[in-house]
């Protein structure tokens, strides 16, 4: 079936559900699977190939830490270059396939490199470009099977691609420790890549169902578009790359990036004119420093003549704002503002992520300290081991996201008490800073404990748990029906790569404090207790502000 064959529209008078989804549904759990099972096991792994170089316990923990964060901080500002070619060059389906064989060939590297820094270092690296560049265009996609008859399934089926993720997570959770234990790391790293595998045939057998936003405005414009872009983004992209060079490298690499950007843009427009974000952002902020060297020139005129030579003539051509809507339409205008009012609020959201994190490092690490035997009926007595305690997460969700969605949110509504995305938003925020003052107090007792040659029992993580968790399920999946709702229909892809660039950052200021190996592990969890708690408030000014607009497909 030729490509200019398929559905570019959903139907719009279907009320139900289109049949595209389940293949996007099953997609995703399977990725989910695989991405989960190798997070589970990488931390530990870093920790042992780190020691297995001769680098002592501590130092080993702080820079696995430090890796790991690393590594999600590259899965989440991927995104940004992913949506970034989708939406301007080749579309969601193309780049989901594409990109799905790197994710695949990312953990086979895992697996065949055992033992090895550079293999470690490579298998990531394509992992984190597969994996970031489909995750902005698979959330999208699934949105873009919706029309206006069944736009009000939208908040159901974003509820249902969360609890996929989490069946996928807990189960991969569980089992991939298990396997490693008994098998190894090579073959705890191949199951995940067989998964993935799996799960790319999935989504290319749902190809005809399908509906195929076409790439605006593709071919080779749209590849100078993406080209441009991507090298813009760079500019401050390049510093995960250079951050262990000499600053006049890193300096040279981020400008360079930038001139070539800028020159690849202005070869595109030579050809066609473009009204996208981009070509807004650039013409708005030429107008405004040409408007700012004006007044400033005038303010010099009047005072070396004393006032008296002023000539009040205002700027030639009017003001930016006057030239800004004569050289663009409305709907150009104000989509580029509806994205950057939304980069406003993912922005704050960041430091979310940076908690919510960090039960796949700090937390694993805290467990490592604690009394893991358990007695179950049937089982009788094991350990856990450390890395499967965060199957607790994807558990928890698939618990309370029914219970949100059938119990709580109507019982709310029936009571006059509708909560506003942004409201749930923050509310969630709060939540998590709350799970962060309960790990750090955990991580007190068991100090206090070690003096005593004693163990708090690892039970006790399940109270934070709960709290991230509910904290999760109001902020990490509104925020996603928030983003494909709040984006204007050309730019879906490239707002949910700003929501994903909002847990890069995050990760990013977790890697940055793990370097600091004089900050104690109670210490490290209360700074970001307090961060969060003053980030969930800014949020919520902020969300008093914000008028929601809903951009139907």
């Amino acid at each position: 079936m030729h490509p200019s064959q398929y559905k570019t529209a959903p139907d719009p008078n279907l009320k139900g559900w289109p049949k595209g989804v389940r293949y996007i549904i099953g997609n995703e759990g399977c990725e989910r699977f695989s991405y989960y099972g190798m997070n589970a096991i990488l931390y530990m792994y870093i920790v042992s190939l780190y020691a297995g170089i001769g680098i002592v316990d501590d130092k080993s923990a702080d820079m696995a830490t430090s890796t790991v964060h690393f590594f999600k901080t590259g899965v989440y500002a991927l995104p940004m270059i992913g949506a970034i070619v989708a939406d301007r060059f080749l579309g969601k389906y193309r780049t989901i396939l594409w990109l799905s064989f790197v994710y695949c060939a990312g953990h086979f590297v895992l697996s065949l490199t055992e033992g090895s820094v550079s293999g470690l270092y490579v298998g990531l690296f394509l992992i984190a470009l597969g994996s970031g560049g489909i995750k902005p265009c698979v959330s999208a996609h699934v949105g873009d099977q919706f029309g206006k008859s069944n736009w009000h399934l939208m908040d159901k089926v974003y509820q249902g691609f969360y609890f996929i993720i989490n069946f996928g997570s807990f189960f991969s959770t569980l089992f991939i420790p298990l396997v490693q234990k008994w098998f190894g790391w090579r073959i705890a790293f191949a199951i995940p890549g067989i998964l993935m595998f799996v799960a790319t045939f999935v989504f290319w057998l749902g190809r005809k169902e399908f509906v195929h936003v076409p790439a605006k405005p593709g071919g080779y414009v749209g590849f100078l578009d993406a080209t441009s872009s991507v090298l813009l983004f760079m500019t401050f992209g390049s510093l995960f790359f250079t951050a262990n060079q000499s600053l006049w490298l890193m300096t040279v690499v981020s400008f360079s990036c930038m001139a070539a950007g800028l020159w690849v843009f202005q070869v595109r427009q030579s050809i066609v004119a473009d009204d996208g974000f981009l070509a807004v952002s650039i013409f708005t902020l030429k107008e405004w420093c040409k408007q700012l060297a004006f007044n400033r020139g005038e303010v010099a005129l009047a005072v070396g003549s004393g006032g008296r030579g002023l000539i009040k003539s205002g700027q030639p051509g009017g003001s930016w704002r006057m030239n800004l809507r004569q050289q663009f339409s409305n709907d150009a205008i104000e989509g580029t503002l509806a994205v950057l009012k939304i980069i406003s609020i993912f922005f704050l959201v960041s430091i979310f992520w940076s908690l919510f994190d960090q039960s796949t490092s700090s937390w694993i690490r805290q467990a490592e300290m604690m009394n893991r035997q358990v007695t179950l009926p049937f089982f009788g007595q094991f350990e856990i081991l450390s890395s499967q305690i965060q199957a607790l997460n994807p558990v928890l969700v698939m618990i309370l996201i029914p219970i949100m969605l059938y119990g709580l949110y109507p019982w709310m509504e029936k009571r006059g008490m509708r909560l506003s995305a942004l409201m749930r938003m923050s509310i969630g925020m709060f939540i998590a800073s709350l799970s962060f003052a309960m790990i750090a107090w955990i991580q007190y007792e068991i100090d206090v404990l070690a003096l005593q040659n004693q163990q708090l029992h690892v039970g006790w993580q399940f109270f934070p748990y709960v709290i991230i968790t509910l904290a999760e399920v109001l902020v990490s999946i509104t925020g996603l029906e928030f983003a494909y709702t709040q984006a204007p229909k050309r730019m879906k892809s490239t707002v949910m790569g700003f929501w994903l660039l909002s847990v890069a950052l995050g990760n990013i200021l977790v890697a940055l404090t793990a370097r600091f190996a004089d900050l104690k592990l109670v210490n490290f969890f209360w700074v970001f207790a307090g961060l969060m708690g003053l980030a969930a408030l800014l949020f919520y000014v902020r969300s008093l502000f914000y008028v929601q607009r809903d951009y139907y497909q």
